[in-house]
């Protein structure tokens, strides 16, 4: 339900409003998109300094009241926003309480109450936003064009405190335990054999001090979540491609459209196959991008099918960033400080987010044409595989060492 609303009145609808609130505070869709940066940066700088620690340390119920009441303020300043540095700061309250929402709180909650299909319920969580984003957008439009952007922002915060705060407080808790259970899955044959072998080294799976210590398997998880996040911001030029190539804006509107839905199955397809192999999801998230750009680029320019089949192999791709990155993370380090190795890895998230957002248009501005940038984005699609059998490799190696070591 905070993916549904918080997380995707923050991100997923927020395009919609860019021209309407341009329009009133006679600024240009850049200037009021400079929020979205704002959003990334401090992001970055809470999962950086505070933000994996506070949810390890910190009742839930804390956190995500804080979390979900600071959306739903920040959406009260933006309906009643006298000018657009209003925006900026709602852009702060924003990146705070996003830096848990949508990078966090998913795949550590996820983690404690389920010991088994973690992968799948990860997915559909992840997934929520997406189908906000389709649901919500076109009703959020009609209130925008008939009543105004400042009735959406409000419709929008309303939501967010009525339901989600609410449920922050009387549902959610930190732990099982918290509650005199078990997490889901607990007796699982492989989740108690996964227990004893962690019973037998002391710990499940390597501490944050020892990944710390040995760097190498962290800083591979950092390089493939920053790849990731680098080149599904391509999808935002998509409209820009077709129209460079002689179709309208319509057609290049309807690309990112088949983005969405795909991304919507993908982050399903890849949840499920993540609880088999982390390999074979990532590889079924990576390979098919490839294949879908150089479609595009290649078959594009003379039959617009290829541009949204393209579309469908990217829309893959897009669902590797929530969905995989966590999952990456916990296969390689375990849980035994999963909050707080993952909490760091997300620092480079919303940086590398906030970059890939003008770095395709640069390449675009000095290049004349959008091949430099495809063939780009299938470089980093390419180097996700390889650094992710590295990481898994690293970690592989950390963990025989750390036994060794007991």
């Amino acid at each position: 339900i905070i993916m549904l609303f918080a997380c995707c009145f923050t991100f997923n609808t927020a395009s919609i409003y860019y021209t309407a609130v341009g329009t009133e505070f006679g600024v240009g869709s850049a200037s009021v998109g400079l929020y979205m940066t704002i959003i990334y940066a401090t992001a970055c700088v809470a999962n950086l300094l505070w933000a994996g620690k506070v949810l390890e340390t910190v009742d839930v119920r804390i956190v995500l009241t804080i979390a979900c009441g600071l959306v739903g303020v920040a959406l009260l300043v933006m309906s009643n926003a006298q000018s657009i540095y209003w925006f900026y700061a709602a852009g702060v309250l924003l990146g705070i309480a996003n830096a848990w929402l949508l990078w966090l709180i998913v795949p550590v909650m996820v983690g404690r109450w389920f010991k088994k299909n973690t992968g799948t319920l990860i997915g559909i969580a992840m997934a929520m936003t997406s189908i906000g984003g389709t649901v919500f957008s076109p009703m959020l439009s009609q209130v925008i064009t008939n009543i105004g952007w400042r009735t959406g922002y409000l419709i929008e915060a309303l939501i967010v405190l009525i339901v989600c705060v609410p449920l922050s407080i009387l549902v959610m808790r930190s732990r099982p335990e918290d509650k005199g259970l078990k997490p889901l899955g607990w007796d699982d044959p492989k989740v108690i054999e996964a227990a004893k072998q962690a019973e037998a080294t002391g710990q499940d799976g390597i501490t944050l001090k020892q990944a710390m210590k040995n760097p190498t398997a962290f800083i591979l998880c950092c390089i493939f979540a920053g790849l990731a996040n680098l080149g599904l911001t391509m999808n935002y030029f998509f409209p820009s491609f077709a129209q460079s190539i002689g179709y309208d804006l319509a057609t290049g509107s309807l690309v990112a459209s088949c983005v969405m839905f795909a991304s919507l199955a993908g982050k399903l397809i890849l949840g499920w196959l993540n609880d088999r192999s982390i390999v074979v999801s990532n590889l079924v998230g990576c390979i098919p991008m490839i294949f879908g750009l150089a479609a595009m680029m290649l078959l594009g320019p003379s039959n617009p099918m290829w541009l949204y089949l393209g579309g469908v192999a990217f829309g893959l791709f897009f669902a590797v960033q929530p969905t995989n990155v966590p999952q990456v993370v916990r296969s390689v380090f375990g849980n035994v400080s999963y909050g707080r190795i993952f909490g760091y890895v997300s620092v480079v998230m919303p940086l590398c987010a906030a970059v890939g957002s003008t770095f395709w248009g640069w390449i675009y501005d000095m290049s004349g044409s959008y091949n430099v940038a495809f063939v780009g984005a299938m470089c980093f699609s390419a180097l996700c595989i390889v650094v992710l059998l590295a990481a898994v490799k690293a970690g592989k190696a950390l963990r025989e060492k750390i036994a060794r070591e007991k």
